[in-house]
C-alpha cells in the first residue's frame, strides 16, 4: 500500500474536519457570548490588561469543558482504539516483526517473532540483528545489514531470502521483507519474517509433483488432449501422436483435428457437456487418424477450472480400443461358433480344485443331456459313470499329466444313462508366463459313425446271410490259430471244408428264397456242432469252413465230422417244403497236410472234391494224390476258357424216330469238346464246369447259331426238313436277352422257328414258375416248339405244368431203361404218357436201346424215340448222308420178335 493510501486510510478513520470546525465555531461562539456577559460584573471597566486577563481566562475556564467533550476526548479515544489495535495484530499476526535501528540493534519483537526464534523481547532488545537473522549460504553467515539503504530522502522497502537462527542455534529459511520509518529523528526499521520452511517444502513437492506429471504426460499409453474453451488444443502428448498419427506442432493451438465429418454434432456435444461441468467416463467414440483412417477410441474427459473455479477448457484422456474392439469381435465370432458348433466344447479351470468346468456350448447340452448349470462346477469325469476299465484314459491322465493336447475316444453316458462314444479332443490354455490355467474339449458324437464303422468291419468280415465269419475273417481267424495254438504248443489243428450235396437243384426247383433259408438253417446246425473256441464260415455258395484249434487226436475230428453228417439226416422245413439235404466233409490237418492258412484250405477242398467223387454224403482226409485231380480240374477250366476262343467246340446230332412211320423226324443237337491233347471230352464232364464258370452262357448261344445254320444248310442241300432240339441250361434260360438272343440267331440263320425246339429240365422251369411261364408264351409265340428234357427226375407241379405251353415230354432214359422189367417203372412211362396225352403233349422216349422197349412204346402210343438202339450221335456229315441215303426205322419185325420176348407187366 503506498504512501497516498495510507493517509487515505488514516483519514478515513479521524472525525470529519468540518464537523469539528462547526462544533469548535459554536464552541467559541458561545464561550466569547457568555464572557461577553459577565465580564462587566467580573472586572472594572477601565482595566484594559486585567480585563483581557479575565477576558481569556472566562474564555479558557468556559470553553475547556466543551473542548474536551467534543475534541480531545473523542480523538484520545480514537488514538487508544488505534494503538490497541495496533497491538492487537502485533500480537496475532503469524509472521515476526522486529524493529531495528541504522547499526542492526534490536528495538522489538511481537510475539510471533518470540515464537519463531525460540527468544524473548527483553532477551532481544538492544542485541543485533545478526543474532536471529544471517546471510544465507549464498551471502555468508551474517545477515547483509548493508544491503538496507540509509538515504533519509527515500522510501525503501525489500524483500529478501536470509536464514532465520533459532536460540538453539538452528538455522531455518525465512523470507525478510523490510521497510523503513523515521521515528525520533532517526530511521527505524521494521522487519517482518515470515517462515518459508513450509512454503518450499510445498514448492518442493509442488515441483516434483510437476516433474512425476510431465513424466507421466511423456510416457503415458493413454493419449493425453488439452482443450481450451474454443476447442483450441493446449496440450497433445506422444501417445496422442501415436494414436492419431498429428505430432504436437502441428496440432497445438489448432482445433481439435481427429472429428470425422460425420461425428462433428457428437464432438461438440461432448465438449459442451464438458465444458458445462459434465464430465465423460469411458465413452467409445469413433475418430480419425492423419492418413483419413478411422480409429475406436475410448475418451474419459473433464473440465479444467481456474483459481475462481471458472471452467477454462477441458482435458481429455484417450485409448486406443480398435484392437480390444477387433478381439471384443472376434471373441463374438467364436462364441457364435462355439455356440453354433456340432461339437461339444467344455471349458475347464485347471487354477481351481479338481479343475472344474466353467463353460459348455448348447451342443454339449444336446450330445450329453445335462444342462450347463448341472455341470458348472463339476469335473469332466462324470460323463464316464463307473466305466473305468477304457484304455484310452490313461493316455487321457497323461496327456493332463504333462500339460500337452490329445485326442480320445471315450465311452461316456448321457444323463439318460444311454451310451455315446465320445472322440474327445483337448488343448491347453497358457498363460504369458506359460502356466496353464484352463483346458478346452471339443466332443464330438461319433456313435452313428462307431456303429457304421462296426457294421462296416462286420460286414467286411461276415457272410451278410448267415452271419458267420466270411473268408477276410476265417483267415485271421485261422492265422491266429497257427500261431498261438500251433506254432506255440505244435498242437493237431483241423480245418474242415464241408459242401452241400445237389444244393443247385434247391434252387432251382424251389427258388433262391428258399435256398438261402436253407443255407442259414445248415449254418446253425453247423454252429451245435461245435465248441465255443471254434470257427464257422460260409465261402461263398453252399460251402462251409470249419476250424478246430487244439484237438487231441483224430477220433477228436472223426467225432466232429460224423455228428455234422448226422445232423443233415433230419429234413429241413422250409416255407412249408420238406427238404433233404446232405454234406461232403474234405478234412486237412496241421501241420501233416499243410502248415500255412492257404495250403489246409486247398487241401480240405481237395479231400471235399474226394468225398463228392465217393458218392458224397461222407467226409474224407486229406490224402497227396487228391491234389492230382484238383489240378486236373483247374487245368480243365483253364483249357475251357481257351476252347470258346479257339473254337475247340464241335457238334453231334442224335436222330430222333416217329415211332409210328419208322422216319427220321428230328434231331438234338448234342455240343462235344474236341480238346487238342485229350481228344473228345465227354459232355458230363465239362458241361457241370462250364455251368458252374458262367462259359455255359457263350456255349450255349454257339451251339444255338451253329445248331441253327446246320439245319438250314440241310435243308438248301434238299435234304427232308426236321426240326433241331437244342437244350437250354438254367443260366441261358434267365438271361434278360433270352428272347432277343433267340429272335437273333434265327434271323442269322435263316432257320424258320417252327424247325427249332428248345428243351428245358422240369426243375428249371418250375423255378420262378410265373416268370418262366411268360418266357415259354413268348417262345410259343414266335413258332418255337418247347420240349421238357429228362421228365420224371424233377420237382414238378402238375397245376403249373399244364399252364405251360409245352409241345413234348422227353422221358427220362433211367425210366426207358428198366420198363421192361421193372413194374414200376413201367407203370410210371404209361403214366406218362397218358398225362401227356391227356394235356395234348406229345412223349419222347430217350435213352431206347432194345427191340422190346420199341414194343412197349408203340403199344402204348408212344410218338418219337431217340436211342443207339436207332443211332448214335454222329457228325453232320454222317447225319447228312444218313437222311439222303433215306435211313428208317423198321418196325414190323421190331414188334413180332418183342412180342416173344416181352413179359406181361
Amino acid at each position: 500500500m503506498g504512501f497516498a493510501d495510507q493517509c487515505k486510510k488514516v483519514r478515513g478513520k479521524l472525525p470529519s474536519p468540518l464537523k469539528h470546525l462547526v462544533a469548535l465555531l459554536f464552541i467559541v461562539f458561545m464561550v466569547e457570548t457568555l464572557t461577553v456577559v459577565l465580564l462587566p460584573y467580573l472586572a472594572p471597566r477601565d482595566d484594559t490588561v486585567a480585563g483581557a486577563m479575565v477576558d481569556g481566562l472566562l474564555l479558557v475556564i468556559l470553553s475547556s469543558p466543551f473542548i474536551w467533550w467534543y475534541i480531545v476526548k473523542p480523538l484520545r479515544g480514537m488514538a487508544v482504539r488505534e494503538a490497541f489495535r495496533a497491538e492487537m495484530l502485533l500480537d496475532h499476526v503469524a509472521d515476526g516483526i522486529i524493529s531495528f535501528d541504522g547499526q542492526g540493534t534490536i528495538r522489538s519483537l511481537n510475539p510471533a517473532a518470540e515464537r519463531m526464534f525460540g527468544y524473548t523481547e527483553k532477551e532481544t532488545v538492544g542485541e543485533e540483528i545478526k543474532c536471529i537473522l544471517g546471510g544465507s549460504s549464498a551471502e555468508g553467515e551474517c545477515f547483509p545489514l548493508e544491503i538496507v539503504p540509509d538515504d533519509k530522502g527515500s522510501r525503501v522497502r525489500i524483500c529478501y531470502r536470509v536464514d532465520g537462527i533459532r536460540r538453539d542455534g538452528n538455522r531455518f529459511p525465512v523470507e525478510l521483507s523490510v521497510s523503513r520509518a523515521w521515528l525520533d529523528d532517526e530511521w527505524t526499521y521494521i522487519g517482518i519474517v515470515r517462515d518459508v520452511t513450509e512454503t518450499l517444502a510445498a514448492d518442493r513437492l509442488l515441483h516434483e509433483t510437476n516433474q512425476r506429471l510431465g513424466a507421466i504426460f511423456q510416457a503415458s499409453p493413454q493419449g493425453i488432449v488439452a482443450l481450451d474453451r474454443t476447442g483450441t488444443v493446449t496440450l497433445w502428448n506422444p501417445a496422442a501422436e501415436v494414436i492419431f498419427g498429428w505430432s504436437a506442432e502441428e496440432v497445438v493451438g489448432n482445433s481439435y483435428p481427429a472429428v470425422p465429418d460425420d461425428r462433428r454434432e457428437e464432438f461438440e456435444a461432448m465438449k459442451n457437456a464438458v465444458l458445462a461441468g459434465n464430465g465423460a467416463n469411458a465413452v467409445e467414440v469413433r475418430r480419425k487418424r492423419k492418413d483419413g483412417s478411422p480409429v475406436d477410441v475410448s475418451v474419459s474427459s473433464a473440465a479444467t477450472r481456474d483459481g475462481s473455479g471458472a471452467v477454462t477448457g477441458a482435458v481429455i484422456l484417450l485409448s486406443d480400443i480398435s484392437r480390444r474392439k477387433k478381439n471384443e469381435q472376434e471373441l463374438v465370432l467364436l462364441k457364435r461358433a462355439m455356440e453354433s458348433s456340432i461339437n461339444g466344447i467344455t471349458i475347464t479351470d485347471v487354477t481351481r480344485p479338481d479343475n472344474p468346468i466353467i463353460y459348455v456350448n448348447p451342443a454339449f447340452e444336446r450330445i450329453t443331456g445335462y444342462a450347463a448349470q448341472e455341470v458348472i462346477g463339476r469335473n469332466p469325469r462324470f460323463l464316464r459313470g463307473a466305466d473305468h476299465d477304457q484304455p484310452e484314459l490313461h493316455k487321457l491322465m497323461l496327456a493332463f499329466r504333462h500339460e500337452h493336447e490329445g485326442a480320445f475316444v471315450l465311452r461316456n453316458y448321457r444323463k439318460d444313462g444311454t451310451l455315446f462314444w465320445n472322440e474327445l479332443s483337448i488343448a491347453p490354455v497358457r498363460d504369458r508366463d506359460g502356466v496353464v490355467t484352463n483346458y478346452i474339449g471339443v466332443m464330438n458324437d461319433i456313435t452313428e459313425h462307431r456303429h457304421y464303422e462296426e457294421q462296416l468291419v462286420y460286414q467286411a468280415t461276415h457272410d451278410p446271410l448267415t452271419g458267420l465269419p466270411n473268408r477276410n475273417l476265417l483267415q485271421d481267424r485261422l492265422g491266429q490259430a497257427l500261431a498261438v495254438e500251433a506254432s506255440r504248443r505244435r498242437n493237431p489243428l483241423c480245418v474242415m471244408f464241408l459242401d452241400l450235396d445237389n444244393f443247385k437243384k434247391v434252387n432251382d426247383t424251389l427258388g433262391h428264397t428258399v435256398g438261402d433259408m436253407l443255407l442259414k438253417a445248415v449254418a446253425s446246425r453247423i454252429r451245435n456242432c461245435i465248441r465255443g473256441g471254434d470257427t464257422v464260415s460260409r465261402l461263398g455258395g453252399d460251402e462251409y469252413i470249419i476250424v478246430l484249434p487244439n484237438v487231441r487226436g483224430m477220433h477228436d475230428v472223426v467225432t466232429v465230422a460224423k455228428k455234422m453228417i448226422s445232423v443233415f439226416a433230419a429234413p429241413f422245413l422250409l416255407m412249408g417244403n420238406e427238404i433233404y439235404v446232405t454234406a461232403s466233409i474234405g478234412i486237412a490237418l496241421f501241420p501233416t497236410d499243410g502248415e500255412t492258412v492257404d495250403a489246409l484250405l486247398k487241401n480240405a477242398d481237395a479231400a471235399m472234391y474226394h468225398a463228392k467223387e465217393q458218392g458224397k454224403n461222407n467226409y474224407q482226409f486229406y490224402s497227396a494224390d487228391m491234389n492230382t485231380r484238383v489240378f486236373e480240374r483247374l487245368a480243365l477250366e483253364t483249357s475251357l476258357h481257351r476252347a470258346l476262343k479257339q473254337r475247340e467246340f464241335l457238334l453231334h446230332y442224335q436222330p430222333r424216330v416217329d415211332l409210328r412211320t419208322g422216319q427220321v423226324c428230328g434231331v438234338e443237337a448234342l455240343v462235344r469238346w474236341n480238346h487238342p491233347e485229350m481228344g473228345l471230352v465227354s459232355p458230363a464232364k465239362f458241361i457241370p464246369l462250364a455251368e458252374e464258370t458262367g462259359l455255359i452262357v457263350p456255349i450255349g448261344e454257339w451251339v444255338l447259331r451253329t445248331a441253327c445254320a446246320q439245319n438250314r444248310a440241310w435243308q438248301e442241300a434238299g435234304l427232308p426238313p426236321l426240326r433241331m432240339a437244342v437244350n437250354l441250361s438254367a443260366r441261358q434260360f434267365r438271361q434278360e436277352n433270352l428272347i432277343a438272343m433267340v429272335g437273333e440267331v434265327l434271323g442269322e440263320t435263316g432257320l424258320a422257328p417252327k424247325w427249332l425246339e428248345l428243351e428245358l429240365t422240369e426243375s428249371l422251369v418250375m423255378q420262378q414258375a410265373e416268370k418262366s411261364a411268360a418266357i415259354l408264351h413268348e417262345l410259343q409265340a414266335m413258332g418255337i416248339e418247347v420240349a421238357i428234357d429228362d421228365f420224371g427226375t424233377g420237382y414238378s407241379s402238375l397245376s403249373y405244368l399244364k399252364r405251360f405251353p409245352i409241345a413234348n415230354l422227353k422221358i427220362d432214359q433211367s425210366f426207358i431203361r428198366d420198363m421192361t422189367r421193372d413194374p414200376d417203372d413201367a407203370t410210371l412211362v404209361k403214366t406218362i404218357i397218358t398225362m401227356a396225352h391227356g394235356l395234348g403233349m406229345k412223349t419222347i422216349a430217350e435213352g431206347v436201346e432194345l427191340a422190346e422197349q420199341i414194343e412197349f412204346l408203340c403199344r402204348h402210343q408212344c410218338e418219337e424215340m431217340q436211342g443207339y438202339y436207332f443211332s448214335r450221335p454222329v457228325t453232320a456229315g454222317e447225319l447228312g448222308r444218313m437222311l439222303a441215303e433215306g435211313k428208317a426205322l423198321d418196325l414190323a419185325p421190331v414188334h413180332a420178335e418183342a412180342r416173344d420176348r416181352i413179359r406181361v407187366v
